[in-house]
């Protein structure tokens, strides 16, 4: 997988992510984060990565140096992330809020650069592979060679329905992808990907990225009575308070207390192992490998059958004519759990009807439907169709907009998510919120709110934030970050949702520090706002 070729072009894709100022102060642009292993500086190092990945994953032995080995990899880390979630319950009948939990994987970070080079070789050759097999344009996700964004991807869908006039939508959702994604299946469609059995260094990376183990931290640092807070200035590395010299003799620990997992999750249904971590470099091009076979029988049966698909990672779109929806959206459902093992959220099937409504004008409309409890099972993976009945008086109760990469269409605007803005909101209310109370708290240094921060994140003043994008998207035509033209939506309607963000921040920012003035300062000191 080595060549000089692809190591110089990842090399200076890489070193982006490095900057050494004028005063010699070294700038990390990656997201840091504490492992075993210490932070890389890759200027400095990619020698190192270099002749691991040149000898195709094998390393001297450290006992007898005239032998190689394979490259030791260590265990990812693995936390939960929690997104609190207002959404609507089928079994239940009404809104509530949940939880959703996602299990996000970090590799150790030489380990990373590894994966990364992997991840960016195989791309090339995942690449011309779906060009060869024209169906290149149903994959959105995890591209390197597409030159357009979510916006564009939007544009193009939202742009279809409206030329189709009188049309439907559906969007499907697999539950845990990564977690299901079949060991055999992955195997198969990976050789396939490179035109036959796997080299050596392929076939390791395959085993370490199936039968991956991880440590969850919080165990590790409730065990060992590490800081609750795992940054810098605590600790260089998570091995700092492992007992043990060598670095085998911590590991020997780790294992002695149970705190190192394997994967070896199966298949509730076939008993098959299935699962990789979601978060490594490689991860989300293997998940695009996965599914080839079924990408190209999808754009092939799109074609004979005059419908659209497309699909984001574990999100898949088709649009098609109304009266073909319902079979052609339990086809797609069949052909995943029957062919693929994977399973689609019943809570997250949506089947929208564009048509017209009792004023003349295309609006989308949802179709009532009664899903089946047990979705999963074999032979029971449709949905049973109940077409909408509407009249004048009640068809607003039946008004449903397409989601899309995080935009709705509902037959007349493009707008942004209304669950995206709420979110975007949220954000802005918490961190004012946190802003003030550091301003009227002891470690205080002055009598002012300082929103420099504020503004660069969270108002049209920044650069690369929610706003500006959204900002973006509203306009014919815009500048991305690399100075070159994109096409936006032209959507007056998303610049309506936003003229209020300034008012709104404004106004909650002096609520606040009224409030905080009032119970905490006690006349000790009247905070301003302040920008610098």
């Amino acid at each position: 997988m080595y060549s000089e070729t692809l190591w110089n072009a990842w090399v200076q894709q890489e070193a982006r992510n490095y900057e050494e100022r004028k005063d010699g102060k070294k700038v990390y642009h990656k997201k840091g984060y504490i492992h075993f292993d210490p932070r890389i500086w890759f200027p400095d190092k990619h020698q190192e990565i270099k002749d691991i990945i040149r000898c195709g994953l094998l390393v001297p032995n450290p006992q007898n140096p005239q032998y190689q080995q394979y490259y030791s990899f260590f265990p990812f880390l693995k936390i939960i992330t929690k997104t609190p979630r207002y959404r609507y319950q089928f079994e239940e009948g009404h809104y509530d809020l949940e939880t959703k939990k996602r299990p996000i994987c970090f590799a150790a970070h030489r380990d990373s650069l590894i994966f990364g080079y992997y991840s960016y070789a195989l791309t090339r050759v995942y690449e011309a592979y779906i060009k060869d097999h024209r169906f290149d344009d149903t994959v959105l996700a995890y591209r390197s060679d597409l030159g357009k964004c979510n916006i564009q991807f939007a544009k193009e869908v939202f742009s279809e329905v409206k030329c189709r006039n009188e049309c439907s939508a559906i969007a499907l959702d697999i539950k845990g992808y990564f977690d299901n994604i079949d060991h055999s299946i992955l195997l198969d469609k990976w050789r396939k990907v490179i035109g036959g059995r796997l080299p050596e260094d392929q076939m390791r990376l395959y085993e370490i990225l199936t039968k991956y183990s991880y440590i969850k931290p919080e165990s590790l640092l409730k065990k060992y009575k590490g800081p609750k807070k795992r940054n810098e200035e605590s600790l260089s590395t998570l091995m700092d308070i492992v007992p043990g010299i060598r670095l085998t003799d911590k590991f020997r620990c780790l294992k002695k207390d149970q705190l190192i997992v394997t994967n070896n999750k199966l298949n509730s249904n076939t008993n098959r192992l299935c699962g990789i971590p979601q978060g490594s470099p490689i991860s989300a091009l293997l998940s695009n490998i996965f599914l080839i076979d079924f990408d190209a029988d999808l754009k092939q049966k799109s074609i004979s059958e005059g419908f659209v698909y497309r699909r984001y990672c574990d999100d898949i779109l088709l649009i098609c004519e109304t009266e073909k929806a319902h079979n052609l959206m339990n086809f797609v459902i069949k052909k995943i759990s029957e062919e693929y093992f994977l399973t689609i959220q019943p809570a997250k099937v949506d089947l929208i009807d564009f048509r017209k409504n009792s004023q003349g004008k295309i609006r989308g409309f949802m179709r009532p439907r009664k899903i089946i409890k047990k979705f999963g099972e074999k032979n029971k993976e449709t949905i049973k169709e109940s077409p909408a009945q509407t009249t004048s008086l009640n068809e607003m109760r039946f008004y449903k907009p397409l989601q899309y990469l995080g935009f709705e269409y509902n037959g007349k605007d493009i707008l942004i998510r209304s669950s995206s803005l709420s979110r975007y909101y949220w954000k802005l209310n918490y961190r004012l919120q946190r802003t003030v109370i550091m301003s009227y708290g002891p470690k205080s240094d002055g009598s002012q709110i300082y929103l420099n921060q504020i503004y660069e994140r969270y108002t049209h003043l920044g650069k690369r934030n929610f706003l500006s994008y959204a900002y973006n998207a509203a306009k014919d035509f815009y500048q991305n970050a690399t100075d070159k033209q994109m096409e936006g939506m032209d959507s007056p309607a998303i610049k309506r949702q936003l003229r209020n963000h300034w008012r709104i921040m404004q106004s909650e920012l002096k609520r606040k520090n009224i409030k905080w003035h009032s119970h905490k300062s006690k006349g000790k000191k009247n905070v301003v706002l302040h920008s610098i």
